[in-house]
C-alpha cells in the first residue's frame, strides 16, 4: 500500500531520463535531477504521473508530494507541472544541444550561447534575425531553428496555460496540432469555440476553462455557443429543430441570462448561418444549419420522385405481376395485402406500415417477385446487419440480390467520412426497397434519396409505432402524416392464425390497454409474470432461462432468448442484467483475467466499416489469447479478432436496452420492467420490446410498471418540418423573425 511521506512540494530540475511513457493516457515515470537538492539531501528524484510530451534534458518543474512505494521504493508522485526553459548559460547550452532543437549541435548551442549568453532563448524567440551573427548559422537554419523552437515552447507553455484552468494534458495536445503558436491567444479570445473545433470537447467543459480566465455571464459568444449547445443537446435527444421560444426558454435556463439576451445570441448565430430560423406549419423552428439542409433535400427529393409519375405499370400489368407473385408465394393475398402490393407496384414512392403480424414480410416477398415479373432490378436494404439479415432471408426464393444494411448499399467510405453512393454515382437498381424505417434516422433518409436514379421507384416498410430512430427526426411518421405519400396501412392480424398473443397484446398496449394471460396450464406464446421486487424479479429470471423456458419450449437461453429492459442502470438495468447472466450461462468466465472470456455473448455498438462488424451485430467469444479476443458473428457467418483498444467497440449481450433491439427478432425474449425505470416507461418502448418476440414473450415485472407504461403516450413529438414541407409541396419558406 502506498504511503505519503510528507506535505506538497515544489521541485525543478532537469529530467535525465524518460523510463516510460504511455501514449495513449500519458501516465509517464522519469528520473530528474534537482537544480538544488540542500533540502532533499540526494541525486536524482523518480517520478511519477500523468505528464505529456515530457524529454530527456528537459527543465521541468513538478508539483506534488514523495511516497512510499512497497515494491518500487520512495517515488514522487507528480500533481501538477510544468514544462520550464533553462536560464542559466550552462543550462540553455545543454537545453540546446540536447536535440531537442533540430537544427542545432552541440558546436552551434556553444557558439549561439557564447555570443548571446542568458539571452539566447529570447533571441531565437524575439529577435530570430541576430541568429545569422553566428558562424554557420545561414537564413535556412534560422528558419528550422525558429520553427522548432516555437513548436517545442509553444507546446509547453500551452500544457502549463491549460493546466492552470484545470484542462487535460491531451486536450493541450491536440490544441496544439490544431492551432499552433496561436492555440493560447485564442483560446483566450473565444474559449467556447472549443467545443464547436474540438470533437469530445462540448459546451460544459469549454465554458469551465472560460470561467477560470473570468469570462462568462452575458459573453455574446457565451451566449452563442450555449443556444448552439442547447439545439446540438436536441439533435441527441432526436430533434430536428426545436420552436424558437422553446430553443430560448432552454437558453436561458442553462445559461442563466434574461430572454432578450438569448435573442441576441440567437440572431448572431442566424447571422453567421449556423442556425436558421424558419416558420414551418404553425411556428417558428430553429435548426442547425446542415439539419435544415438536410430536411430540405428530403422534402424535395420525395416531392421530385412523387411528380415523376402518377403510375408506373398499367392496371393489367400490375394484375399480372400479383398473380405470379401469389405463384411464387404458394397461395393468394388477402384483399388488404393485395392493395398493398399493387400500390408499391404504381406509384413511384409508397410506404408500407403496420404492426406485428399484419403481413409485411409477406407483401415485401409479394412486391420483390412482381417487381422481378416486370423485369426491375431490385435493391434491398435495411438499417442494421440483424434487419437485413431477416429480409434476406425472407425473400431469398425471389431471387434478388443479396439485402445489405443501408451503409454497405451507399458504399460508405471511412476515409472519405461519407458515401460512394450519390447523384453522380447512383445505386444500381430500379426499385429500393427499405425495411424498418422506423429506424431511419433524417441524414441517413437525405443520403439514401441523393443516391436514388430520378426514375427509381422507392418502397418504404416499417411500423410507425415503434420507437424512432435514435439519429434525429422521424421519417416513417412525418411522411405518414404529410399526406403526400402513398401510404398501405395494414391493420389485419394474419399470425398464427390471428391467435398470436403477442400481436394481440402489442396492439392492446397502443390502445392503452394492459396486456391479457393465455388460457390457464395451456402453452402460449405470451406470459406475464407478476413480481415487484428487484430480487424476486432476479430469481424468477435465473429459473426462466436455467429451467422453464428451455424445458418448456426448447429454446436455447444462450442463442435463441433475449433479455431486455428500458434502460442500463439500477438493479435490474442492463449492466448488473449481464453480470447475473453471464454468471449463471456462462460460469467460467468467472476465472478470466480480461474484460471477456470464451463463451460471452456480446454486441458490437459502433459501426466498424473496416471489419464490416455494425452497430447492433451480436456474437460470441469463441477465443481468447492474451487479451484479444475473436468473436463469432451468427448473422454474418464472420469471426473477428479484437485488440485489447477496440473492445471498446463490444458491450456484453446478455442483456440490452430495448432500443438496442431496434430491427432484430429472437425466437424468445424476456422483458423486465420495474417502477425504477419509471423515467423510461412509455407505451411505444414496450411496445417494441414485444415486437422483438417471434415465438416467446415473458413480460416480467410489477402491475404498476405496466400500467405507468400504457398509461403514458408516446414521449413527446419530435420538432420537425418534413410533414408540412410534403404537404405545402415545398412552398417557400415564410421569415421567421
Amino acid at each position: 500500500m502506498l504511503r505519503r511521506l510528507d506535505e506538497d512540494l515544489q521541485l525543478t530540475g532537469t529530467v535525465t531520463r524518460v523510463l516510460y511513457t504511455n501514449e495513449q493516457n500519458h501516465w509517464t515515470v522519469l528520473t530528474l535531477k534537482p537544480e538544488s537538492d540542500e533540502e532533499l539531501h540526494q541525486g536524482l528524484v523518480t517520478v511519477v504521473g500523468t505528464m505529456a510530451g515530457v524529454r530527456e534534458n528537459e527543465r521541468l518543474t513538478v508539483m506534488g508530494h514523495f511516497e512510499l512505494d512497497p515494491r518500487r521504493g520512495r517515488r514522487f508522485r507528480m500533481v501538477r507541472y510544468q514544462i520550464a526553459l533553462p536560464v542559466t548559460r550552462a543550462g540553455i547550452e545543454r537545453y540546446l544541444a540536447s536535440g531537442l532543437i533540430p537544427g542545432i549541435g552541440p558546436k552551434t548551442a556553444e557558439l549561439l550561447v557564447k555570443r548571446f549568453g542568458e539571452q539566447t532563448l529570447e533571441v531565437i524567440r524575439r529577435a530570430p534575425e541576430r541568429l545569422r551573427a553566428v558562424k554557420g548559422v545561414g537564413q535556412k537554419k534560422v528558419a528550422e531553428i525558429v520553427k522548432a523552437f516555437r513548436e517545442h515552447a509553444g507546446q509547453a507553455e500551452l500544457l502549463a496555460y491549460l493546466q492552470g484552468l484545470g484542462a487535460s494534458l491531451n486536450l493541450a495536445r491536440r490544441l496544439y496540432e490544431l492551432w499552433g503558436d496561436a492555440a493560447v491567444s485564442k483560446l483566450r479570445a473565444n474559449p467556447w469555440v472549443l467545443a464547436d473545433e474540438l470533437s469530445g470537447v462540448g459546451f460544459a467543459r469549454a465554458d469551465a476553462i472560460a470561467e477560470e480566465l473570468g469570462l462568462g455571464g452575458a459573453h455574446p459568444e457565451r451566449v452563442s455557443a450555449g443556444l448552439a449547445h442547447v439545439l446540438d443537446d436536441a439533435r441527441r435527444e432526436g430533434q430536428t429543430a426545436l420552436p424558437r421560444p422553446e430553443l430560448v426558454h432552454r437558453g436561458e435556463r442553462l445559461l442563466k441570462v434574461d430572454a432578450s439576451v438569448a435573442e441576441a445570441g440567437l440572431e448572431a448565430l442566424i447571422s453567421a448561418g449556423k442556425v436558421v430560423a424558419e416558420v414551418v406549419g404553425d411556428g417558428p423552428l430553429c435548426y442547425l444549419a446542415e439539419l435544415h439542409r438536410a430536411e430540405s433535400r428530403v422534402a424535395k427529393r420525395l416531392l421530385r420522385l412523387l411528380g415523376g409519375g402518377t403510375a408506373t405499370s398499367t392496371d393489367e400489368l400490375t394484375g399480372l405481376a400479383i398473380a405470379e407473385s401469389e405463384a411464387t408465394l404458394g397461395h393468394a393475398l388477402a384483399p388488404e395485402q393485395h392493395d398493398a402490393v399493387a400500390l408499391a407496384l404504381s406509384r413511384p414512392v409508397a410506404v408500407i406500415t403496420g404492426g406485428p403480424g399484419t403481413g409485411k414480410t409477406t407483401i415485401v416477398r409479394a412486391v420483390v417477385a412482381a417487381f422481378r415479373v416486370m423485369g426491375r432490378a431490385v435493391a434491398l436494404a435495411a438499417p442494421t446487419g440483424r434487419a437485413a439479415k431477416r429480409l434476406n432471408a425472407a425473400t431469398r426464393q425471389a431471387g434478388v440480390n443479396e439485402a445489405r444494411t443501408i451503409h454497405r448499399l451507399l458504399e460508405w467510405q471511412p476515409a472519405k467520412g461519407g458515401f460512394g453512393r450519390d447523384e453522380d454515382k447512383p445505386i444500381d437498381a430500379d426499385v429500393v426497397i427499405v425495411d424498418e424505417v422506423s429506424m431511419v434516422d433524417l441524414p441517413l433518409m437525405d443520403s439514401l434519396l441523393r443516391a436514388l436514379r430520378p426514375t427509381a421507384r422507392l418502397v418504404l416498410v416499417g411500423d410507425a409505432d415503434q420507437l424512432p430512430s435514435v439519429g434525429p427526426g422521424a421519417v416513417l411518421r412525418d411522411l405518414i402524416a404529410s399526406g403526400s405519400v402513398p401510404v398501405a396501412a395494414l391493420r389485419t392480424i394474419f399470425r398464427q392464425g390471428a391467435g398470436s398473443l403477442i400481436a394481440e397484446n402489442a396492439h392492446r398496449i397502443l390502445r392503452g390497454a394492459l396486456p391479457v394471460d393465455g388460457p390457464a396450464g395451456e402453452l402460449a406464446d405470451f406470459y406475464w409474470i407478476r413480481k415487484d421486487d428487484p430480487e424476486e424479479i432476479l430469481a424468477v429470471l435465473a429459473r426462466l432461462l436455467t429451467h422453464r423456458i428451455p424445458s418448456a419450449f426448447g429454446l436455447d437461453p444462450r442463442r435463441e432468448v433475449q433479455v431486455l429492459t428500458p434502460q442500463h442502470r439500477g438493479p435490474v438495468g442492463s449492466e448488473a442484467l449481464n453480470e447475473r447472466i453471464r454468471a449463471l450461462l456462462n460460469p467460467e468466465s468467472a476465472q478470466a483475467e480480461g474484460r471477456f472470456a470464451v463463451g460471452d455473448k456480446v454486441m458490437q455498438v459502433k459501426n466498424n466499416y473496416e471489419k464490416e462488424a455494425y452497430n447492433g451485430d451480436v456474437g460470441f467469444v469463441v477465443d481468447e489469447q492474451g487479451g484479444v479476443v475473436t468473436v463469432a458473428f451468427e448473422d454474418s457467418g464472420r469471426s473477428l479478432t479484437y485488440s485489447r483498444d477496440e473492445q471498446a467497440e463490444l458491450q456484453p449481450a446478455w442483456a440490452i436496452s430495448i432500443h438496442k433491439s431496434q430491427g432484430s427478432e429472437y425466437p424468445g425474449v424476456v422483458l423486465l420492467l420495474h417502477t425504477g425505470h419509471h423515467v423510461m416507461l412509455r407505451r411505444n418502448l414496450v411496445y417494441t420490446a414485444l415486437t422483438r418476440g417471434r415465438r416467446l414473450v415473458v413480460l416480467l415485472g410489477p402491475t404498476r410498471a405496466v400500467e405507468r407504461a400504457v398509461s403514458e403516450a408516446t414521449a413527446a413529438p419530435r420538432h420537425s418540418g418534413l410533414a408540412q414541407r410534403l404537404r405545402a409541396g415545398n412552398a417557400p419558406p415564410r421569415d421567421a423573425t
